[in-house]
């Protein structure tokens, strides 16, 4: 009697098998660990590198195998939809000790019933890493901070004795006066004339000691700005009616307001504005000496309200313009050096900022960029 063949049927569950056999073969070649959960959950399916790092699991539930809260099954199994998108989280496993990156994606059994693919990535050594990172990262922002605190203290410091340097320079002339004053008064009985001219060189040098050292408390005593909208024009108008007063330090010298017709009010500080822009009117003035223009700006650029001084006198030369806001730097005669360190001082403090160009025999600028407040 002849063989009947194989039916159909038994033909495909044949090949199922075999392709079953073949994804088994590959998932099981894998470095990374593969289980697979149904909708029972439980473990159905285990890759050899899974087995090798953590045991047999097939056939228990997956929480309680891999040691996860019972509501992460709820989240693989309804919180993900049939068609993804994936689930991606990090895992600790207690049994091994590793970190691992896991993707949760639903797979479709040839039955029709959906079940879910797991994949766990070791990343301990990226941990670690990551960890050695942050760790180096902390340790290296505490030296920089460690480096520009001690940086910012050498910078004191240095500061500290340029201007000790200074005040001493600036004290030791009038105190020579006074003291040479005292010694003719002591040793001789001077004419009437004479002494008048003694007492009147010791007033002089007695109110310059107090001019001296009345600045240099001004810019040693710092003042927190008082915020309040200003009339910017108001403000040119009343420093230039302050300059042309005095007709000996004016002279000829023309000053004119350039105010833009957009400006109306602006947050200032209207004292120490005022302070910081007559240092510098009064600068730009003793350069002219006499003779020529001073022009104050005002306009609006944006988010920046921008004043600018700006005299046609004989400039400053390129390589002084880097010191002229240094302490007690000065080449007046009588000069203490300190206008200029108090205007940008008490402009920086209402977060501004200060700047000069000069182009010798021509013109120079001096610029303050003040920040609105509100921005």
């Amino acid at each position: 009697m002849a063989k009947t063949g194989r039916s159909g049927h038994e033909r495909q569950q044949t090949g199922i098998a075999g392709e079953r056999d073949r994804l088994k073969a590959i998932l099981d070649s894998m470095d990374d660990g593969i289980y697979i959960v149904g909708r029972d959950y439980r473990i159905r399916f285990m890759n050899r590198a899974l087995r090798n790092d953590v045991g047999e699991g097939e056939g228990q539930y997956c929480h309680e195998f891999f040691g996860h809260d019972s509501s992460s099954c709820e989240e693989c199994q309804h919180e993900m939809s049939s068609f993804g998108p994936q689930i991606r989280r990090e895992w600790f496993s207690a049994k091994t000790q590793r970190h691992y990156d896991v993707v949760v994606s639903p797979i479709h059994e040839p039955g029709g019933s959906v079940s879910r693919l797991h994949i766990l990535r070791d990343i301990t050594e990226r941990k670690s890493l990551e960890r050695a990172l942050q760790e180096y990262s902390r340790t290296l922002e505490t030296k920089v901070a460690e480096q520009s605190e001690r940086l910012l203290r050498q910078e004191r410091l240095a500061l500290l004795g340029e201007i000790s340097a200074g005040l001493a320079h600036e004290i030791r002339t009038p105190l020579g006066a006074i003291m040479t004053g005292i010694k003719l008064l002591e040793k001789s009985c001077p004419s009437e004339e004479e002494q008048k001219a003694l007492f009147g060189l010791l007033k002089n040098e007695t109110n310059r000691l107090q001019r001296i050292l009345s600045e240099f408390l001004r810019y040693a005593k710092r003042r927190s700005p008082q915020m309040a909208k200003i009339e910017v024009r108001a403000l040119l108008e009343e420093l230039r009616a302050l300059l042309t007063t005095d007709r000996q330090l004016v002279g000829q010298v023309t000053v004119d307001l350039v105010v833009d017709p957009d400006l109306t009010v602006w947050p200032l500080d209207h004292d120490q504005t005022k302070e910081s822009l007559l240092n510098i009117c009064i600068n730009a003035l003793q350069a002219l000496g006499g003779t020529g223009t001073l022009i104050l700006e005002a306009k609006a650029r944006g988010e920046y309200l921008d004043l600018f001084v700006q005299d046609n006198g004989p400039g400053i030369p390129a390589d002084e313009i880097p010191h002229i806001f240094r302490p007690f730097y000065s080449d007046k005669p009588g000069g203490t050096g300190l206008g200029l360190a108090i205007s940008r001082q008490l402009i920086e403090s209402q977060g501004g900022r200060i700047s000069v160009a000069s182009i010798p025999r021509l013109n120079t600028t001096f610029k303050i960029s003040m920040p609105h407040p509100e921005v």
